[in-house]
């Protein structure tokens, strides 16, 4: 059996033929080594190792606190978005709200309202304002199209005919948008071709129309139009 190299001491105080003594105080046979427990190995490995590994714990403990709070510190945020624009339509200060969170959801959907109202009353210019805002605040949600049709509307009201149109055809022509907003735009765009005689451009809006799963309402409409127009 191979054993490591023993460590000889020298003691001044001991006679020479007593000078060989090994120490064997850190020395484990192979064979010793074998029979250690796996508890003991683990105590081992904390002992070498157990400035690495708090220093990992610590690290991670603080990356968890960060993230926790983080998610806390949104909340909060979100909480008092939500506070201040259930306070807003308690009140007149709508307006005021979709201004102030004009790129967050609920200011978005603050400014569709405040759009909405303006419009009813014929004050196109403050409804494409607020139309407008509502168009970018809700970018990619499902009341983008609902917002965009309205603008498309308002611009037409205040003289840009033509880039109301536009607007209805880009809306009609965005396959990530609604199909409700799509078919809305599409009906509109469809009445504008056949009073123009624009037969085929009609027949693409009917088609676009007709292929929604969940336009009812506007099938419904096209096929009164078609009655009474034909």
């Amino acid at each position: 059996m191979n054993r490591p190299n023993k460590n000889k001491i020298h003691n001044p105080t001991l006679p020479e033929d007593q000078q060989d003594i090994v120490d064997e105080r850190h020395l484990i046979d192979a064979e010793d080594s074998a029979e250690i427990s796996l508890e003991d190995r683990i105590s081992i490995y904390w002992m070498e190792n157990k400035a690495f590994i708090g220093g990992c714990i610590f690290v991670l403990a603080l990356l968890i606190i960060g993230f926790n709070g983080m998610r806390i510190y949104k909340s909060h945020a979100e909480a008092k978005i939500q506070a201040a624009y259930a306070e807003a339509m308690a009140s007149t200060s709508l307006a005021e709200f979709a201004e102030a969170h004009a790129k967050k959801d609920l200011g978005g959907l603050a400014a569709l309202t405040v759009a909405d109202e303006a419009y009813d009353n014929e004050d196109f210019a403050k409804a494409l304002n607020f139309y407008s805002i509502a168009a970018e605040a809700l970018t990619g949600k499902v009341l983008e199209g609902r917002a965009r049709v309205g603008q498309a509307f308002a611009l037409f009201y205040t003289g840009q005919e033509s880039e109301g149109l536009a607007q209805l055809a880009d809306i009609a022509a965005d396959a990530s948008l609604a199909q409700a907003a799509r078919a809305e735009a599409a009906y509109h765009l469809a009445v504008e071709a056949d009073v123009a005689g624009r037969s085929d451009e009609y027949d693409r809006y009917v088609a676009l129309i007709e292929a929604s799963t969940i336009a009812t309402q506007w099938q419904q409409r096209l096929a009164i139009y078609e009655q009474q127009a034909r």
